[in-house]
């Protein structure tokens, strides 16, 4: 497997993005069948248009409540409160929130990588926008790709981001392993891969987290089975999560 790194120039609200990462893809002389091509959530959203002045934004009566326990400005505070699609808890300096049915820091809202005085929200419907992407790019390209959308994430009690594919397309996100044998012939019961959470932290390590203009990645000679429609999904519900089910929010 080789994961190549595309340097894009800044990419602004309204660019071709498709256009720009097939421009970028001659670096690697182009995008080929069984590609899968790893792009971050930030230019997404940013090409979107979903960057945020926060000078424009008025903080709710709620906003300042939650603002007093976390910290963090009043109009950045009531951007998460807006996006987030359920709140779990608030603590000094972060709002933990389930967005598009991921648990996710600030419900996404993010200041890094965004112009002074401005946030960048999460992609609109990443699903549905990596599935655009993938269009784009396999018809220009004249190849069989797949597409996911990256995102940070931190995990339990683990100090450090890692990538999360909050968006696919063009291949199966998950791998279901039951039945497979292990070192000893004993078949495994309940272990699921999620390849496309594994390939969205390996290209994180191209991207980086700053300066180093590197936003998309493409993973070359995975064994990743690229499919118009998959056919699992990587979210589940509450109920089926390990932490989710132990723990009682309010």
């Amino acid at each position: 497997m080789r994961i190549l790194g595309l340097s894009l120039p800044l990419v602004k609200p309204g660019d071709d993005l498709p256009a720009m990462i097939l421009d970028a893809a001659q670096q690697v002389g182009g995008l080929r069948d069984g590609d899968v091509v790893v792009v971050s959530s930030k230019v997404v959203a940013t090409a979107q248009g979903r960057v945020m002045e926060l000078a424009k934004v008025r903080p709710s009566a709620r906003a300042k409540k939650i603002a007093a326990k976390s910290g963090q400005a009043l109009e950045f505070v009531e951007l998460v409160l807006r996006e987030a699609g359920q709140i779990l808890g608030v603590s000094k300096g972060v709002i933990l929130t389930v967005k598009n049915g991921i648990v996710c820091a600030n419900a996404g809202v993010d200041a890094s990588n965004a112009p002074p005085g401005h946030v960048v929200l999460m992609p609109a419907k990443p699903d549905r926008a990596a599935e655009k992407l993938r269009l784009a790019l396999a018809s220009k390209a004249n190849a069989m790709i797949g597409v996911i959308i990256s995102d940070s994430s931190v995990k339990p009690l683990r100090l450090g981001t890692v990538g999360q594919a909050i968006g696919v397309a063009g291949m199966e996100p998950v791998i279901d392993c039951r039945g497979q044998p292990d070192l000893y012939g004993k078949p495994l019961r309940i272990t699921f891969r999620a390849i496309a959470d594994q390939l969205a932290t390996a290209a994180q390590v191209v991207m980086g987290e700053g300066n180093e203009r590197m936003p998309v990645v493409v993973v070359r000679d995975v064994k990743a089975e690229l499919v118009e429609k998959p056919k699992l999904l990587p979210k589940i519900s509450p109920k089926r999560c390990i932490y989710f089910s132990g723990l009682r929010f309010k």
